[in-house]
């Protein structure tokens, strides 16, 4: 096999290839599937519970999970993935090409609900968890692997991924943690084979696979390194260029003015200053994702894998890429922490201390999760109902199954599952049979719809609507002509 270190019948290394062979004497493989299936449990468990508070207390953060409950909705009914809450007729893949999302339909057809979304992607970060423990169960010991999976569980990234509530890079955290443990055992063909399909989970996956490819080059792989190589760079374009225009329906890609290499030729001076912008937050992204291991993770090249990410982002002129909230760095979590498995196996010194090294990296990721969305979970107000709740319940009564409806974020990944969702501040929606607004909610500048049905009508001239509900700052207006 490409890249695959020879190993002896027994599974101990033969001569000149201990880096590549060497695996952990304590335990044997049941023992190290179960830790890692238990850590893997509890860290699903956790982010459960977590994303059940966060739907039941209606908090969120923003229009997304409604947008992929509707690509779910549209792919579970054999449609093509049309959402509506980004524009009439508003074909996704022309906006994001994340195709493999369609794999979830059939759990989304067995439980209709945003909510399925989110504990979805929690069980793919359990998987993940899975992944990494017990890759550094094999290679280090089932303790150190126990305590490394844990705290790649526990990682800022995938807090803040989770808080963010469902995207499509959920899919790749799995495929990423197969990818990278493949590598620590010099598996080559497996780690081309888990990162080929990512391309398939956003457009921008395709310079993580080139970067991959990489890697597999400085092995030495150079067929399957370069084979990886050019397809990454060539899905990448393939997506962006081809794919992405021909369906959206401004015929561009919609993200490409977000790099400086939009201005990189026309204006030079202007890309320098967009490369400065936020130098401070920038500077802090690159620091959290490499302290999270000690910086160990530096000593393998597998660490070349976060290249792609970290260019796209810091690069961007949109502040929400830089930070360390949201779902951005979930894909490099998975990398860095079997980049640090990766270097404890090949330095002895470290990898006689590594139940130490797993001990401090665990006491970092509870240290840092005070400051992050887990910390929520020590609050008692998260298991108390929103003070939103019931008018929250009512205007969701109110909207009958297959009715047309704009809204702000609050309830649309709610109302998807059942109902036509339009987000009310698009142009040229088609005139509702509802509207309903959460004067809370944050998305109107300081300044809601006081009365929702001068707002109803403002927005669509000439229909008429009555007040049908205002509780808890929960707003409802009903066509009546």
């Amino acid at each position: 096999m490409d890249g695959l270190a020879p190993v002896t019948r027994s599974g101990s290394p033969t001569v000149g290839s201990a880096a590549a062979g060497w695996q952990a004497p304590e335990g044997d493989r049941r023992t190290r599937l179960v830790v890692a299936g238990a850590v893997g449990a509890l860290v699903t468990a956790l982010y459960t519970v977590f994303s059940l508070r966060q739907w039941h207390r209606f908090e969120v953060p923003s229009w997304d999970l409604g947008i992929f409950t509707q690509v779910l909705r549209r792919y579970s009914e054999l449609q093509a993935p049309v959402v509506t809450i980004k524009g009439e007729g508003f074909m996704i893949l022309g906006d994001h090409f994340h195709p493999l999302l369609a794999v979830l339909a059939p759990v989304y057809r067995l439980f209709p609900s945003g909510l399925t979304l989110l504990v979805v992607q929690d069980v793919l970060v359990g998987i993940s968890v899975v992944i990494v423990t017990a890759c550094a169960a094999r290679h280090l010991s089932t303790v150190t692997g126990a305590g490394i999976g844990l705290a790649y569980g526990l990682s800022w990234g995938l807090q803040s991924a989770v808080a963010a509530q469902f995207h499509e890079v959920a899919l790749a955290v799995p495929l990423l943690a197969a990818c990278c443990a493949a590598l620590v055992r010099h598996d080559h063909r497996a780690a081309a084979l888990w990162v080929a399909p990512t391309v398939l989970v956003k457009e921008t996956m395709g310079l993580t696979v080139a970067a991959v490819g990489v890697v597999l080059l400085v092995r030495g792989s150079r067929r399957l390194g370069g084979s990886l190589v050019a397809g990454g760079l060539v899905a990448f374009w393939l997506t962006t260029n081809v794919i992405l225009p021909a369906l959206n329906p401004d015929g561009v890609w919609a993200y490409a003015d977000d790099s400086i290499l939009a201005v990189l030729l026309s204006d030079p001076g202007q890309a320098v200053n967009v490369l400065l912008a936020g130098a401070g937050a920038k500077l802090l992204l690159v620091l959290a994702v490499l302290a999270i291991t000690g910086f160990l993770a530096l000593r393998s090249p597998i660490e070349l894998i976060t290249v792609p990410t970290f260019a796209w982002r810091l690069t961007s002129d949109v502040p929400y890429h830089w930070s360390l909230q949201w779902h951005y760095s979930a894909v490099l979590m998975p990398v860095v922490f079997l980049a640090l498995v990766d270097a404890l196996r090949l330095l002895p010194v470290l990898r006689a201390r590594s139940r130490w090294v797993a001990a401090g990296l665990v006491a970092t990721s509870l240290a840092v999760s005070t400051h992050f969305p887990l910390a929520d979970l020590a609050e008692a107000r998260s298991y108390r109902p929103s003070a939103q709740d019931g008018g929250a319940h009512a205007a969701l009564a109110l909207v009958p199954e297959g009715g047309v409806v704009a809204t702000d974020i609050t309830l649309m990944a709610y109302l998807a599952p059942r109902a036509q969702v339009y987000w009310v501040g698009n142009e040229g929606n088609p005139v509702p049979d509802y509207v309903v607004v959460n004067r809370h909610s944050g998305v109107y500048g300081g300044n809601p719809p006081q009365d929702v049905v001068d707002y109803a009508t403002d927005k669509f001239p000439g229909a008429q609507f009555i007040e049908v509900l205002d509780e808890d700052g929960f707003a409802v207006a009903e066509r009546t002509g």
